[in-house]
């Protein structure tokens, strides 16, 4: 997102680049379901413009009673940022169980003796290894030491 928004400014990206990176912190993340900004300072961001025009959230916020909310926020910081960590991590695995649904899995026992694919291999992918290779240890979800 800002290196496309950077570049489509090309001669004047300097200018851009504080309005980018504020709408990058303040943007609600899919992972953790909070802005990088309400994680760090436990508040939500009152943006420049809100500033400039008179809206209902500006114009009828008490300095007293926003000050206790700031406390009561830092407070509950931690508990944030823990309910944020365990939302990513249940990401990671709806996210891992999606990429892993099409994966065959090919069960290799310990002292077998396999042989690499006889099909051709372009340059990138090929093995670095010739002739067969000895299954030395099994590690978990399928990975093996060869």
């Amino acid at each position: 997102m800002v290196k496309r928004k950077l570049e489509t400014s090309s001669h004047n990206w300097v200018d851009e680049l504080q309005s980018v990176l504020w709408a990058y912190r303040t943007t609600v993340r899919t992972t953790t379901k909070d802005t990088p900004f309400g994680l760090v300072y436990g508040a939500e961001a009152v943006i420049p413009v809100e500033m400039l025009l008179p809206r209902l959230r500006v114009q009828h916020a008490q300095a007293e009673a926003n000050e206790d909310g700031l406390r009561a926020s830092v407070d509950l910081l931690e508990e944030r940022r823990n309910t944020s960590k365990v939302r990513q991590n249940a990401y990671k695995i709806l996210t891992e169980q999606h990429y892993n649904k099409k994966v065959k899995g090919l069960a290799c026992r310990v002292g077998e003796l396999n042989e690499a694919s006889r099909q051709e291999w372009t340059r990138k992918l090929r093995p670095k290894w010739e002739g067969p290779y000895r299954v030395v240890e099994a590690r978990r979800n399928g990975s093996y030491i060869l």
